[in-house]
C-alpha cells in the first residue's frame, strides 16, 4: 500500500544527549537501530516512524508493521509504502550454490545488499526504513538532506546496502553481539571465528572463549575438517591469482602440518603469510614497498570493506585487529616468549613448546581467511567495473 501524506514540520534527528534551552546539542541524523538494542530502538521508533505511520493509516497498530518505508521530500510530502513491498535480497555466499538450492545461515557470510521493488532513495529526500527479520526489527534512516547550510548531507551512499548491514548485523545477532571485553578475551586467546569453521562452531567458539571453557575438543574437530578438506582446499588455493606464486610453500607447509611435524609447518608457512598480505598491500599501493606490518594489517579489511560493508561472518575489521595484535605480536628481547607470531619466529627468539598443533592450524586458518578476502574483493572488482561496461 503506497500513501502520500504531509508532515507538519521536517526531521532532523535524534538528540545524543540533554540540553537546556539555548544550549547547542549534538544529534543523530544517520544511523541503524535494532529491537535487540532495546530502549534506543523503541526511543527511536516511536518518534518520526510512529508519527508516520499515524497520518498514514490511522488504524494500523505498530504490530501490524511489517515493512514501512517513507521517502521525506523537501516540501514536507512523503511517499509512505506500507506492508506491500517486495524485498530481495543481495547476499555473499560461502560456497557454491546453484538455482533453487535452500540457502541457509551457513551459507552466507553477509547480506550485501537488499533492494524494494519500485522504490528508490533520491539524493535529496530524507527516509526512514523499517521492516521486520522474525522478532527483531530494523530501522534505518538519513535526515541529512533536510538540514540546512554547512550541515546539509544528501545520500552519497547506497542505502540498500545500508539496509543490508543492519540486516546482517539482525541474522547474526549471536555473534555480533560481543563487547569490547568480550572481544579482548577473544584475542588474548590466540583463537580467532575464523571463516572456515560453519556458522554454528563460531557460536560455538566464541561461547567457549566468552565463558573460559576449554577449546581443545573444538580444536580437534577444526583440524579434522581441514585435514580431510585438504584437496579441495589446496585446489582453490592454487587457483586464487594473489596467493598462487607461494603454492608450493603453502602446499610444503600442508604436508608438515598433516605429518605432526609442526616446527616445518609453521617456520615454512608463516613467512609465507607476510608475503602474500605485502603482495596485496603492494598492489593497492604500487608505490609504496609494504615495509611496515601495520599498514598490511590494517590494509587486510579493505579487501572488503572498500566495495560493501564490515558486518560480516568475516569479520574484516576485528581480523584487522588479529593480525596486528596476534600474527604481527612483538616480543620482548628480555623475558620468556611462549607464543607464535611472524616477529617471533624471524628473530629466532620462541620457545620450543610454542610449536603446538594449534599455533600451526591457525597459521592456515589466518591464510584461509586472507584467501577468501581476496577472492571476494576480486569478485567485488569485477562486478563493479561490468556495471559501467
Amino acid at each position: 500500500m503506497k500513501k502520500n501524506i504531509q508532515l507538519d514540520e521536517m526531521p532532523a534527528g535524534y538528540s545524543l544527549g540533554a540540553a537546556k534551552a539555548g544550549e547547542s546539542l549534538q544529534i543523530q541524523f544517520r544511523g541503524i537501530s535494532l529491537s535487540s538494542y532495546g530502549k534506543d530502538f523503541i526511543r527511536k521508533v516511536e518518534g518520526y516512524p510512529q508519527q508516520i505511520l499515524n497520518k498514514a493509516c490511522e488504524d494500523c497498530h505498530p504490530s501490524q508493521v511489517k515493512t514501512l518505508i517513507a521517502i521525506i521530500k523537501s516540501n514536507l510530502e512523503v511517499d509512505v509504502y506500507l506492508n506491500e513491498v517486495e524485498v530481495f535480497a543481495q547476499v555473499v555466499v560461502s560456497k557454491a550454490v546453484q538455482v533453487g538450492d535452500p540457502v541457509r545461515k551457513s551459507d552466507i557470510y553477509h547480506i550485501d545488499k537488499v533492494d524494494f521493488k519500485d522504490i528508490s532513495f533520491p539524493s535529496d529526500c530524507s527516509y526512514v526504513v523499517l521492516m521486520n527479520n522474525g522478532w527483531d526489527r530494523i530501522m534505518c534512516y538519513d535526515f541529512g538532506p533536510a538540514l540546512q547550510g554547512e550541515n546539509n548531507h544528501p545520500i552519497d551512499y547506497d542505502v540498500g546496502r545500508l539496509v543490508g548491514a543492519a540486516l546482517s548485523e539482525s541474522i547474526f545477532y549471536d555473534i555480533f553481539d560481543l563487547n569490547e571485553e568480550e572481544w579482548k578475551l577473544i584475542l588474548a586467546s590466540s583463537w580467532f571465528p575464523f571463516t572456515f569453521i560453519d556458522y554454528e562452531e563460531q557460536k560455538n567458539l566464541l561461547n567457549h572463549i566468552k565463558w573460559g571453557w576449554d577449546t581443545v575438543t573444538i580444536e580437534e574437530k577444526i583440524n579434522s575438517d581441514f585435514i580431510d578438506n585438504r584437496e579441495v582446499w589446496l585446489k582453490e588455493i592454487k587457483t586464487n591469482e594473489k596467493i598462487s606464486k607461494h603454492f608450493s610453500f603453502i602446499e610444503k607447509a600442508l604436508n608438515y602440518h598433516s605429518s605432526n611435524d609442526y616446527h616445518g609447518s609453521i617456520h615454512m608457512l608463516y613467512p609465507r603469510i607476510e608475503a602474500i598480505l605485502r603482495d596485496d598491500f603492494i598492489r593497492a599501493n604500487p608505490d609504496k614497498e609494504g615495509r611496515r606490518q601495520e599498514a598490511l594489517s590494517d590494509h587486510v579489511q579493505k579487501n572488503i570493506t572498500n566495495h560493501t560493508h564490515s558486518i560480516s561472518r568475516l569479520f574484516p575489521e576485528k581480523f584487522s585487529q588479529y593480525i596486528r595484535s596476534n600474527f604481527f605480536k612483538d616480543f620482548d628481547v628480555h623475558g620468556e616468549n611462549s607464543f607464535i607470531s611472524r616477529n617471533t619466529i624471524s628473530h629466532g627468539v620462541v620457545d620450543s613448546a610454542a610449536f603446538t598443533k594449534k599455533s600451526s592450524l591457525i597459521g592456515f586458518l589466518i591464510l584461509d581467511q586472507i584467501h577468501r578476502y581476496t577472492n571476494i574483493a576480486t569478485n567485488f572488482e569485477i562486478r563493479d567495473v561490468q556495471e559501467y561496461l
